[in-house]
């Protein structure tokens, strides 16, 4: 499969009109560049090869025609580093430094080709030849930082600590959020050599300037408990899961740390600490993109240090984000049992199968991995799936699992606490949706997804109209380019019959978010009340091309025909017989 996506597309071109079979990689190729052609002709094509395959998110075959056009192209630099890089990407690291040791053979001075030669040379145990590759100065801003993290582990270990920690001073702005990488390299430098007051120092410093790394912050806290701060070590770690969300590795350390066990400060290895000047980085950087650019970076850290499975599993994560969640799960299949990340990874993996459609396979998978350890954040991720998949019952009981937890370790998660009121308020269970999201939101005032759902579903109801509008106008003053929450200001205007007021909130929303079938089904409700009859059928019609849900498309199929007068006189009907039913069951 991987050779024939992009050689399909070109045989097809090519065969056009002919009723030949398509023929093989290598067939293709000989035709194209067997007419005593010029290599440089053949280098274009494998060339071509490698740029289509790239394109289609394919870069094993990219990796393999790159490499083929190495030693004929006219540019060789540019194409060994596109080489090195697609097999960086496939997670293919010992081909990728293969191509690169070519790249430099023929005079490239790239920078990925430069790095991976640098990575190698710490991977095989030799500092010194990772010197000329990691020279600082030849980088952008991004590869810089990565570069200074190794050299300084590199020059620990041939200098000592203090030398690396003069280096690493060497490059600081003064600005701890600007230096917060190079902040923490040092501290887990000072900790490794058991400087762990300097250590604590630093850590402390980068604490309060507000910066929240996991894997420092997990540091932090075991010198905090080492040193008689139990509490201190606590009181970050909840911290950290309040403002920035769960993460196995610090979990599993609050629960030792709950249980009285003693903790000991991990002490890195250079690989290790120079794998995690790779990681750093790359992982502040997945979570500015939505493609796996990341991973080329993960399969570096994961070479100097196999065992970061925190590594392991964003790379799967960001696999999944490119859409190739077939290599995610096999990425995410590869963290052992006994890692805190597996209950993480099975719930990965779980959702990259449900995105594929793989439903069945995704919920067994979940559950396997929950009888194996009823992990709190695997039972969040699987009622989540349960929610996508409308086993809203399912759901909802594990959300009330999670928040009695919680409630019996004295705490409360506004998330799980909001995730089960909107289960609740899908499946019409009013009063106790209600609750749940009037205690999120007291728990989180600003928040305008909150303020928003529990807004929306008042005005849906016809309750609350003023407190409504207010909790909504709030939310759009917070979040102004959410086409959700525009929307929702402009439905509450709709519902108090400013028709006018809505049509102008009801058109900005569908601007901000053109591709949402229930927002172009609003505007259209906005321009029937004011007699624009024509466009509200043409926003309908948009709406019904839009995948709206079963429910939905029999509601404005309905408004298409009878307009929406007749379609609310007949909810009212059903609604009355409903609670005429219920009555007489009472």
């Amino acid at each position: 499969m991987k050779l024939f996506r992009p050689l399909s597309a070109l045989s097809a071109i090519l065969l056009a009109g002919s009723c030949v079979s398509a023929p093989s990689g290598d067939d293709l190729r000989n035709a194209l560049f067997s007419n005593g052609r010029p290599a440089e002709a053949q280098a274009y094509g494998d060339f071509l090869v490698a740029r289509f395959a790239a394109m289609t998110n394919d870069p094993e075959t990219a990796a393999e025609y790159y490499a083929a056009a190495i030693d004929t192209a006219p540019e060789k630099s540019g194409i060994a580093e596109r080489a090195v890089f697609s097999a960086l990407l496939a997670g293919d690291y010992e081909t990728a430094v293969g191509l690169a040791e070519r790249a430099s053979q023929v005079g490239s001075e790239a920078t990925l080709v430069r790095l991976t030669l640098g990575v190698d040379a710490m991977v095989r145990g030799r500092e010194d030849e990772a010197t000329p590759y990691l020279d600082e100065t030849k980088y952008g801003p991004f590869n810089q930082v990565i570069a200074r993290g190794l050299s300084a582990w590199r020059i620990a270990d041939k200098d000592g600590a203090d030398a690396a920690e003069t280096y690493l001073r060497s490059g600081l702005s003064g600005d701890a959020n600007l230096d917060s990488a190079t902040l923490y390299m040092m501290g887990l430098l000072q900790m490794a050599e058991k400087d762990d007051a300097a250590a604590l120092a630093t850590f402390e410093t980068l604490w309060d300037s507000g910066a929240r790394l996991a894997v420092g912050v997990h540091a932090h806290a075991q010198l905090l408990v080492a040193g008689g701060q139990r509490d201190h070590a606590l009181e970050i770690l909840q911290t950290f899961r309040d403002d920035i969300g769960q993460n196995a590795g610090l979990d599993a350390l609050r629960a030792d740390i709950l249980a009285g066990r003693k903790i000991k400060p991990t002490r890195l290895t250079t690989r290790e600490g120079a794998a995690l000047a790779v990681y750093v980085p790359a992982a502040a950087l997945m979570m500015q993109t939505d493609d796996d650019l990341s991973g080329v970076y993960f399969v570096l850290a994961l070479a100097l240090d196999p065992n970061l499975q925190v590594a392991r599993s964003l790379w799967g994560q960001s696999l999944d984000n490119a859409g190739r969640r077939e290599e995610a799960v096999a990425v995410l299949s590869r963290i052992p049992e006994k890692s805190e990340f597996y209950a993480t990874a099975r719930g990965q993996m779980a959702w990259a199968l449900r995105r594929e459609g793989r439903n069945q396979e995704a919920i067994a998978i979940a559950g396997e991995a929950l009888q194996h350890s009823p992990d709190r954040g695997l039972k969040i991720q699987l009622a989540d799936l349960f929610r996508s998949l409308d086993r809203d019952d399912e759901a909802e009981h594990l959300l009330s699992e999670v928040i009695a937890e919680d409630a019996s370790a004295g705490r409360q998660d506004w998330r799980v606490i909001y995730a089960r009121g909107t289960t609740l308020e899908q499946t019409d269970r009013w009063p106790q949706a209600e609750a749940d999201l009037k205690t999120a939101l007291a728990l989180q005032p600003e928040n305008a997804s909150i303020l928003n759902y529990l807004g929306y579903a008042y005005i849906d109801r016809g309750l609350n109209y003023d407190a409504a509008l207010n909790m909504i106008s709030r939310a759009v003053e917070l979040e102004p380019q959410s086409g959700y929450i525009v929307d929702s200001l402009g439905w509450a205007h709709y519902r108090m019959g400013r028709y006018e007021l809505a049509t102008r909130f009801l058109e900005r929303a569908v601007e901000l978010s053109p591709g949402v079938s229930l927002l172009n089904d609003h505007l259209g409700d906005a321009y029937w009340q004011l007699g624009r009859k024509t466009e509200a059928r043409f926003q309908w019609q948009r709406a019904l091309k839009l995948d709206p849900s079963p429910e939905d498309k029999a509601r404005i199929e309905a408004k298409m025909t009878s307009g929406p007068e007749a379609v609310l006189l007949k909810k009212a009907e059903s609604d009355t017989s409903t609670a005429l039913a219920v009555a007489r069951q009472n």
